[in-house]
């Protein structure tokens, strides 16, 4: 498998990290259904974003790169995504750039002009038919403003000639530095062969990037196809806009996992199918609150009930819930199969939790009440948590967490949210007034914690409370 991954001239941004995430949601299903993966994700180190940031900076391309690799790297740890097989750079995979290219052009789908290579799309056939798209139409409109060194306006750079100030190299058609598409041809086939199974990136590289990849891999090896299955995921948009650097609206995935968590941004990431878009957005943050809250007061419940319950053969109840629980499982096994439909996987866990909940309402002490608690802890760590790795750590630090972010969401209308100690003070009035009869006291307190955020909850064992 082969993921494209980040051209490395600034700190990643939530769409990045999207991408890592789901390569990483890909990466984890592999190795559970028993795949021996070798999973390469490279890093692009070469680029004309990082010669002018290193000229902005004024260090050296290969420092800027280098920052920025290990900066990716800690933001990518902090999200829980697991180390790749690989993690190949552009400029430690010259040779192998040379000698593809090199292919390429004993094949006849190359020419050098002015030590420029570029690959001749009139003598690849197949070329356009990952994206679908209608050449012609696109040779069009490639007229305008057109390289008169290229046969086709559609014809690319595989290398390009030095130019003053940025990094290069020596090569059979003189001193310069790769074109972007060549560099994962050279890096997958590096270390996975002419072939491979899997190969990921963003909806945006489908044309012309990895159409670009399929002819210059398949024109050197004349092997096809060059991948089986090709993964696309959908952007992030904020306020239906797609997320850039050139719009000014990009969120930084290290003010993402400071602001939230790592759990946070792997179910923001992952809770929806891969190839559909994300709103970054008020809803979707309070949506991803809502839902990790639900599960890790499910998973500390299950956990109180693990210890407990009655010996004996279980209770019809009980019998039931782990039914529930075995039709769970599947429903999710087939969610993922199903090109890892992790939304239809979690709504079959949201099943299950809205069944134990009610089971456990209906027959808390009866015997079976522990193996179906140590039933959906199972799932929840297992058939969810080793795929889209949440659902994992203890539940009583989780919940606490979420309580963090909920404390630092504003409320409408700009109220701010009270402290847990100020909560804990006027919860105390609370009591002191409802021992006193003042009841009216009591709820005004209630409505008023309510009004900035706060839901209190009377139960047999107590006064609790939790963020909107």
């Amino acid at each position: 498998m082969y993921s494209c991954g980040p051209t490395v001239y600034s700190f990643i941004h939530i769409g990045n990290l999207r991408a890592g995430l789901v390569a990483d949601m890909f990466h984890r299903y592999f190795k559970r259904v028993g795949y021996d993966v070798t999973f390469v994700r490279n890093y692009t180190d070469v680029d004309d974003k990082i010669i002018k940031r290193a000229n902005e900076e004024k260090i050296s391309s290969e420092a800027v790169a280098q920052k920025y690799t290990q900066e990716a790297e800690k933001d990518f740890t902090a999200a829980g995504i697991q180390d790749p097989t690989v993690k190949p750079t552009v400029t430690t995979h010259i040779p192998e750039i040379i000698q593809l290219i090199e292919r390429i052009i004993k094949n006849g789908k190359a020419y050098v002009v002015d030590g420029e290579v570029l690959f001749a799309i009139n003598k690849f056939p197949g070329y356009g038919k990952l994206s679908g798209k209608n050449i012609e139409e696109l040779q069009a409109g490639a007229r305008v403003g057109v390289n008169e060194k290229k046969q086709n306006p559609l014809d690319f750079s595989l290398w390009k000639p030095a130019k003053p100030g940025e990094p290069s190299w020596e090569s059979p058609w003189g001193k310069g530095r790769p074109g972007w598409h060549i560099e994962c041809s050279a890096m997958s086939s590096r270390w996975l062969g002419d072939q491979i199974d899997v190969h990921h990136g963003g909806e945006d590289l489908s044309f012309p990037h990895h159409e670009n990849e399929i002819a210059q891999s398949e024109g050197a090896s004349g092997k096809a196809p060059f991948v089986k299955y090709w993964l696309h995921h959908a952007f992030i948009t904020m306020s239906q806009t797609k997320m850039s650097k050139s719009l000014g609206n990009v969120f930084l995935a290290r003010d993402f996992l400071t602001q939230f968590s790592g759990e946070f941004a792997r179910y923001f990431a992952l809770s929806v199918h891969y190839r559909s878009p994300i709103d970054f957005s008020d809803d979707t943050i309070d949506n991803t609150l809502i839902s990790l809250q639900r599960i890790y007061e499910a998973k500390q419940k299950a956990a109180e009930f693990a210890q407990g319950g009655a010996s004996g053969t279980p209770a019809q109840a009980w019998t039931d819930f782990i039914a529930a629980c075995q039709k769970a499982r599947e429903q999710i096994d087939e969610a993922f199969a199903n090109d890892f439909n992790s939304a239809e996987a979690l709504a079959a866990l949201y099943t299950l939790i809205r069944d134990f909940n009610r089971t456990a309402t209906a027959a808390a002490g009866a015997a079976g009440a522990a193996q179906g608690a140590r039933e959906l802890v199972a799932i929840i760590e297992k058939d969810i948590g080793e795929i889209l790795g949440v659902g994992l750590n203890e539940p009583a630090a989780a919940l606490k967490d979420l309580g963090r972010i909920r404390a630092a969401r504003p409320v409408a209308g700009g109220v701010e949210k009270p402290q847990a100690a100020e909560i804990e003070k006027l919860l105390a009035e609370r009591v002191a007034a409802r021992q006193a009869k003042d009841f009216a006291r009591g709820d005004q307190i209630r409505k008023d914690l309510d009004a900035r955020g706060i839901v209190i909850k009377d139960g047999p064992s107590g006064t609790t409370w939790s963020y909107k």
